[in-house]
């Protein structure tokens, strides 16, 4: 038998411990928007979703139009609103805004390149007009005069309400946001000193901040203003099969365990890694049942675990498609999570969420709580991610591989070295 090399096999033992060489599954989608005329031309730069704490199957999709401002979806595809005033880099929402009268709603902060800073906005299933209508109308914006690329709104371990700007010249800046009467103020908290922010978001469990850094790869902060400016790369452009970095999310099966979702632009696809160790899972590409229109350059994503009514009663997965044939422009395609949970094998864990407004902060925020719900097992076996260790928050480890298999591995390599040794 022909003896493998010193090199290969070191090769073969490194695939197989961080899974970096395993091909992209295909995940079919179900259904994709259909942009009305301000709203076409591949400009998208973002997504965010806003869940109806009343009807989950209302919810909105919320993107970012880097020529025309904002515009909301229904989760059918169909156009819902738009709002265009000026243009829009980036978009996010969060519950739990307070408005007059003891009522509340979902803060949106769209990061406005013609306004000059991150404009609010709320998001009020009770409000006409389609909903989402601007903050103190008459009010500069947050920040005025500085662009942002990148705009992400989290809660402080304390529950305040914050957020985090990707500025446009590079770093990244934090702010507390606190309501006003009728409006809203910033004030910072700290910069980050990084490379220009492609993507960025916030694990509440773990208290990180990941940043997806143009070039570079995936980076992760403290996310609380008292965690100090030093990052640490844990996958490098290269690393865990990504070749490109963009837009990133994060999908919470439980309080501690899923997995965090990045764009890969230039491969057209979409890296899984374990939300507790950072290992790479695997890979997928969206594409039409058939293999055709598959999403390319996408600049947006979200990774929802509710249960959004009858269509996606196992969570959302959304992409943006950059290049989409079927509607001759950019949109949005959609598709559950369990579509993409069951592509691999063995299959991703799914999030099952029994109350409707379960991590929505009650009016339409999402991702506030670190999960919730119960976790399903979608098939033969134990689903990936998770695992029976305990909750470690270093979130440095950097393969998929536990400590077992890696000493397997080893002892497979001794014997292997040994054998061609004898031979």
């Amino acid at each position: 038998m022909r003896n493998l090399s010193l090199p290969a096999l070191t090769a073969v033992l490194v695939s197989t411990a961080a899974g970096a060489q395993t091909a992209p599954v295909p995940v079919p989608y179900t259904v994709q928007t259909q942009p009305g005329a301000r709203s076409g031309g591949g400009t998208v730069n973002d997504v965010a979703l806003w869940v109806d704490p009343a009807n989950p199957a209302a919810s909105r999709l919320i993107t970012a139009d880097q020529n025309n401002g904002l515009f909301t979806y229904a989760l059918d595809g169909g156009e819902v609103q738009a709002v265009t005033e000026g243009t829009s880099a980036s978009v996010d929402v969060l519950g739990g805004f307070p408005l007059a009268g003891g009522r509340s709603a979902a803060l949106v902060l769209s990061a406005n390149p013609t306004l000059t800073g991150l404009v609010p906005y709320v998001m009020d299933s009770a409000a006409d007009g389609g909903g989402l209508t601007r903050l103190s109308p008459t009010a500069a914006p947050l920040d005025v005069g500085v662009s942002y690329g990148t705009v992400r709104l989290v809660r402080g371990a304390d529950g305040s309400l914050q957020a985090f700007g990707g500025l446009a010249a590079g770093g990244i800046r934090q702010f507390a946001l606190t309501p006003t009467d009728g409006g809203v103020t910033a004030t910072p908290l700290r910069d980050i000193p990084a490379g220009t922010a492609l993507g960025m978001v916030v694990d509440p469990a773990y208290r990180a901040l990941y940043v997806a850094q143009q070039g570079q790869g995936l980076y992760r902060y403290g996310a609380d203003a008292d965690a100090g400016t030093t990052g640490t790369q844990v996958v490098g452009l290269g690393d865990g099969g990504l070749t490109s970095v963009g837009r990133i999310a994060l999908y919470e099966a439980s309080g501690v365990d899923g997995y965090l979702v990045a764009s890969d632009p230039n491969a057209n696809t979409f890296v899984v890694f374990d939300r507790r160790t950072l290992g790479r899972v695997g890979a997928f590409q969206l594409v039409q049942d058939g293999g055709t229109d598959a999403v390319e350059q996408s600049r947006g994503l979200v990774a929802f675990s509710g249960a959004l009514g009858t269509a996606f009663p196992e969570g959302l997965f959304v992409a943006h498609d950059g290049m989409s044939s079927s509607t001759l422009g950019d949109n949005l395609k959609l598709t559950s999570w369990g579509n993409v949970a069951r592509a691999f094998s063995p299959p991703l864990i799914i999030a099952a969420q029994p109350q409707a407004d379960a991590g929505t902060g009650g009016d339409g925020g999402t991702g506030t709580d670190g999960g919730g719900g119960v976790i399903i097992n979608p098939g033969e076996g134990n689903p990936i991610g998770g695992g029976g260790g305990g909750d470690d928050d270093s979130g440095c480890g950097c393969t998929s591989a536990s400590v077992p298999a890696v000493a397997t591995l080893g002892l497979l390599a001794m014997a292997l070295l040994g054998r061609r040794r004898r031979s």
